[in-house]
């Protein structure tokens, strides 16, 4: 059973790594990579809540910095317990022998790959702004969504490790945010 789950894993990352590989993909895919940086979308999320509410401003990135922080806690904690080797070293032996090609369009990453601490980033973030605006949540989970496939178009993650990182940063966020706003009320959100 666990063997058919690792072989599915492995086709599902071969196929969107290689099957949607192209120039103008990889420049579209790098730019939705970057959403899984917590320091690019500290500084976008925390522009925009100066700028569009600066009344909460302090409460609202506190909590949405807390809320993202606690998934990428959880989230190196299993990274260093459960050490899976990126898709570059896993499959070192069937590159090697020319069976499989891997589309590296970043850094190649080889280590600690389950699970994506770059889409629980954009999957706690996207949950945070949801929760606390309730505005626009499809688009927000459309970008998290693309970030995740990002992660496994650019050659660093397996669908899976994206898939557990989006459900740990939603499910942190959701967490935080719903007891750092219920301890913490302010302004009644727009």
């Amino acid at each position: 059973m666990l063997e058919d789950i690792v072989a599915l894993d492995k086709s599902i990352f071969l196929a969107i790594n290689n099957g949607l590989s192209s120039p103008i993909f990889d420049l579209i895919m790098i730019v939705f990579s970057w959403f899984g940086s917590g320091y690019v979308l500290a500084g976008l999320i925390g522009l925009g809540l100066y700028i569009f509410d600066r009344e909460n401003f302090r409460r609202n990135f506190t909590i949405g910095i807390v809320a993202v922080l606690a998934g990428g806690i959880f989230v190196h904690v299993l990274k260093e317990l459960v050490a899976r080797p990126r898709p570059l070293e896993d499959m070192a032996d069937l590159i090697l022998a020319n069976r499989v090609h891997i589309n590296i369009v970043l850094e190649p990453l080889r280590h600690s790959s389950f699970p994506s601490g770059d889409t629980q980033t954009a999957f706690g973030t996207a949950m945070f702004l949801a929760y606390t605006y309730r505005k626009h949540v499809t688009l927000l989970f459309v970008v998290a969504f693309i970030t995740g496939i990002s992660r496994i178009y650019v050659g660093v993650h397996y669908p899976s490790d994206v898939f557990i990182g989006g459900v740990i940063g939603a499910l942190a966020s959701f967490v935080v945010c719903y007891f750092g706003y219920r301890y913490f009320p302010g302004r009644k959100n727009p």
